[in-house]
């Protein structure tokens, strides 16, 4: 049975991307556990630093989050003062702070970091096809 039940996880594409995505995310998240940060909450900041302005909306299609999940994570991100949000009409707009700007930094580096040691771990190769085989298959699905 355990062979039939191998064949079963390893041919399961829904099995595997969630199981690599809780593996990545758990790395992720204990890395920006230093900074205090969750590496969803460390995302939504380099993405706001790199783009000031953004809309909720916007960044809810970016990720392919819902709309309430982008405002639960940017309201624990304007609780810390990393971000404000801004009035434009009916719109809301996000900025860094001076605080979030100078931790987006460290983020950033964070993200490098994580990044470097995948390709060490990997193959810097390995990553770069991995990443693109993932980013098209996000496209089509």
């Amino acid at each position: 049975m355990e062979g039939k039940n191998t064949t079963v996880l390893s041919e399961n594409i829904y099995f595997l991307t969630s199981a690599l995505s809780r593996k990545l995310s758990g790395q992720a998240d204990e890395a920006f556990a230093t900074l205090g940060l969750s590496s969803s909450h460390a995302l939504i900041l380099v993405l706001v630093d790199n783009e000031p302005g953004v809309r909720p909306s916007q960044l809810a299609q970016k990720l392919y989050l819902k709309p309430s999940t982008i405002t639960r994570l940017v309201q624990k991100l304007e609780r810390r003062e990393l971000v404000t949000k801004e009035a434009e009409g009916r719109e809301k707009s996000i900025v860094c702070t001076s605080k979030g700007e100078e931790l987006a930094v460290e983020v950033e580096k964070t993200w490098q970091q994580l990044l470097k040691q995948k390709e060490a771990e990997l193959g810097e190769r390995y990553v770069a096809v991995l990443s693109e085989m993932i980013s098209k298959a996000i496209e089509e699905v």
